[in-house]
């Protein structure tokens, strides 16, 4: 056992705040103060220490009269006051010799002397039954008023605790782990009972107990987890958990143990893994699967072996691309979107289902080819390449998010994640999404999306009371926005799931979902495990998730002067809501402590964790041997680098981000920014349109190749419609140095600036100077 120190002996620290300045002054000292109070606490203790003694004083009376009364006769008492007087007489030293006249029991009168009355027999007899009643009155006395004063005491002392006690009136509760446990063994045996003569009527609970494991699992009788080592309530696993606490605290040592549960209960998993600490301990090659495409174990996976339908890939399309942070979702990704959407849509009608069709005819290919695939569909004006600034743009979106799909290995048999949780398996199987801290930049989008298809894939199975699989997310807040897991806290429970979300901090789960849809999140969660927190933030959420209540408190007064009388001790009640822990005491807890609040009514409780260790039994990662990722063509796998054949689709320089760009945090949005923020197609139309009148004002009206406007015209016309019909224009000339060194263009222009050049820079021996920084002409040269 832990030695007991500061956190929890219970001693008392003296504290003074560092900037106290002073002493606060006082009309009375130290010593007055402390002996009015003493001497008022004597007094009144001698108060109530008197009531024992005058309870044996009256039993004692009341004992001896009793007695005397049935012992003596009316000349008994005479003989014994004559006893008490005789000896009266004595002390006073009075005549011994004095004469007196006793009456006998006989109704005889006998002389005698004061002096001799204590020796007649008669008056002897009578003393000794009043002493006798005496001695007996003692022990009576004494022997009820012994219990009665213990019991006295002791009602006193529990009455004086019981009035200074706090008073819970309503609202939340925090207990003891040992009465929690008690409570919630007692409520789930109840429950057990109830089940089993529904399921067994004619087997009674305890042969019930003895059947197999299997039978009764097969059967639907319930088996329920255990969370810091107590135990869920009846059927509460599926109104799943949250676990919040900062790095180190113990929520990794909570998961191993579901899981471990989860294999003896013969339950599945899925469990995202971003540490290696769970595939290190659990990992089974013949049962469990590893998604990660930089390990070597995961198996080949691609979107359509878990897609098939358009509401499908909307679902995939909105985990892959997301929008984090609660906002409205933006253009750009909605755009990425549906640019996504429409082309898995065509590559499954034309039969290319793999990750290296999409990225050959998606991420990498010309726009132009794009647009192929997607004309007469809704992502056709998100293509053209009128528009190809813009259908970069949504493109780069798209790369950068899903880029992750390159790596994706081939090889291997395709395995379909709504297979394995839909399908049959080994008992006990875990699907494992791992990725490294390294890779999750790059590989989040695609941990999201798996895990977004898993939760997806379970809600369309048959409705069912029973636990089917598990969902634990170490840190949720590593991953994108996950669609489907707002879903999943709400229904999943119907479909046999139970989730765990793990958090290191509640700002954390508000980055990735915005404020409103985190504290949806936090109570769909219904079963908290708040373990030590590093923010204040985090700490008062979770004290709120404790609760608070309304209490009855009694405050104890004291007052004391120059007179006795002004002496006095005054209890005052009030009442008051107060938190049943405060964010400090969250903020304060050792490594591996905590609080646990189950739904239902089950008060909040503090527990400790026990550390447990479990056997390496597998590699955490098993790093896939570093490949660059590209294709056949010589095309640069989610790139935009020109095609081969020189064909650039109408567009400017590549718009996808490369890779030194990423590494820089250039975001798809900041490019899209810089892109938009360029001239437009009808900008550059309207100022070559412009200088090119300049040229014709100033040049000469008749060119020496012969030709007049009309057919220049003509001429322009039919280039054009080239143009649009896909070819390539023969009208495309050499400029000139000058023109090259003094107006750089893009390298592929767009159709407006190629419509106007060929308009106006046809001719043999022709070169045209054209300064566009300073807005006027350098000469118009025509050839003779």
């Amino acid at each position: 056992m832990a030695r007991a120190d500061i956190r929890n002996d219970g001693r008392p620290v003296p504290l003074k705040h560092h900037s106290a300045r002073g002493d606060t002054p006082r009309n009375n000292g130290n010593f007055v103060r402390g002996s009015q109070l003493l001497n008022t606490q004597v007094i009144m203790w001698l108060q109530g220490a008197k009531m024992p003694f005058l309870m044996w004083l009256g039993i004692f009376a009341l004992s001896y009269f009793t007695i005397l009364s049935f012992t003596l006769d009316e000349n008994n008492f005479q003989l014994i006051c004559m006893r008490i007087l005789s000896w009266l007489w004595d002390w006073c030293a009075l005549d011994p010799m004095k004469q007196a006249n006793l009456q006998l029991p006989d109704h005889t009168v006998r002389h005698t002397y004061m002096g001799y009355v204590p020796y007649v027999p008669e008056v002897a007899l009578a003393w000794h039954k009043a002493v006798r009643g005496v001695i007996g009155s003692i022990l009576i006395a004494s022997f009820a008023t012994i219990p009665a004063s213990i019991w006295y005491v002791d009602f006193s002392r529990r009455r004086g605790g019981s009035i200074m006690e706090e008073r819970h009136e309503r609202g939340a509760m925090l207990v003891d782990r040992d009465l929690l446990y008690k409570e919630i063994n007692q409520h789930n045996y109840m429950k057990f009972v109830e089940e089993a003569k529904d399921l067994f009527p004619d087997k009674k609970p305890q042969a019930v107990l003895k059947m197999p494991f299997d039978a009764r699992k097969a059967a639907g009788i319930h088996h329920p987890y255990y969370l810091a080592g107590i135990p869920y309530p009846h059927r509460l696993e599926q109104s799943h958990t949250m676990l919040l606490g900062t790095t180190g605290t113990g929520k990794t040592t909570v998961l191993r143990r579901h899981l471990a549960q989860m294999r003896e209960r013969q339950d599945t998993a899925v469990v995202f893994d971003l540490t290696g600490a769970y595939v290190e301990a659990f990992y089974d090659p013949e049962r469990d699967t590893i998604l990660n495409p930089m390990d070597v174990r995961c198996p080949s996976w691609s979107i359509f072996n878990d897609c098939s339908t358009y509401s499908e890939f909307t679902a995939a399309a909105a985990a892959l691309i997301p929008s984090d942070g609660g906002s409205s979702e933006p253009f750009w990704a909605l755009a990425a979107r549906t640019l996504f959407i429409e082309m898995c849509m065509k590559l499954i009608e034309k039969g290319q289902t793999s990750n290296q069709a999409l990225a050959d005819n998606l991420m990498t290919a010309d726009l132009k080819q794009v647009h192929r695939h997607l004309q007469k569909t809704i992502a056709d004006p998100l293509t053209a390449p009128e528009a190809a600034r813009m259908a970069e743009s949504i493109r780069a979106v798209f790369n950068t998010n899903a880029q992750a799909l390159r790596f994706l290995p081939d090889e291997g048999e395709p395995y379909s994640i709504k297979k394995w949780i839909t399908g049959e398996k080994k008992p006990g199987s875990i699907l494992f999404t791992t990725c490294t801290y390294t890779d999750l930049e790059m590989n989040k989008a695609l941990l999201t999306l798996w895990s977004n298809l898993a939760i997806h894939s379970l809600m369309t199975m048959p409705h069912t009371r029973s636990l089917r699989t598990w969902f634990m997310f170490d840190e949720l807040g590593a991953l994108h926005r996950l669609p489907a897991i707002e879903n999943g806290l709400q229904t999943a429970r119907n479909f046999g799931g139970a989730m765990i979300l793990g958090l290191h901090s509640f700002d954390k789960l508000v980055q990735v979902y915005g404020e409103e849809n985190a504290r949806n999140l936090s109570s769909l969660a219904r079963t908290k495990l708040m373990l030590a927190a590093a923010d204040l933030d985090t700490a008062e959420q979770c004290a709120r998730y404790i609760g608070n209540r309304e209490i009855r408190q009694m405050d104890e007064g004291y007052s004391y002067g120059y007179n006795s009388t002004r002496d006095a001790s005054t209890l005052t009640p009030r009442k008051q809501i107060e938190p049943l822990v405060i964010p400090d005491d969250i903020m304060n807890l050792p490594s591996m402590h905590g609080f646990v609040k189950f739904p239902d009514g089950f008060p909040a409780a503090r527990i400790q964790l026990e550390w447990q260790h479990y056997a390496k039994v597998a590699e955490g990662f098993m790093r896939r041997p570093p490949s660059k990722p590209g294709d056949p063509d010589g095309k640069v796998r989610g790139g935009g680098g020109k095609p081969k054949g020189g064909d650039d689709g109408g567009r400017g320089e590549s718009l996808t981000p490369a890779p030194e760009d990423m590494e820089m945090g250039v975001t798809p949005i900041a490019l899209a920014a810089d892109i938009l923020s360029q001239p437009t197609e009808e900008q550059q139309r309207e100022a070559v349109e412009n200088e090119a009148a300049q040229r014709m004002d100033l040049g000469v009206q008749t060119p020496a190749d012969g030709k007049d406007d009309g057919d220049r015209r003509d001429e322009r016309d039919r280039d054009v419609r080239d143009l649009d019909a896909g070819q390539d224009s023969a009208s495309t000339q050499s400029r000139g140095s000058e023109f090259r060194n003094h107006n750089p263009l893009p390298h592929e222009e767009d159709l407006g600036v190629r419509e106007a050049r060929d308009g106006f820079g046809t001719g043999d021996g022709i070169d045209h100077h054209h300064d566009h920084g300073h807005g006027h002409d350098d000469g118009l040269g025509m050839g003779d």
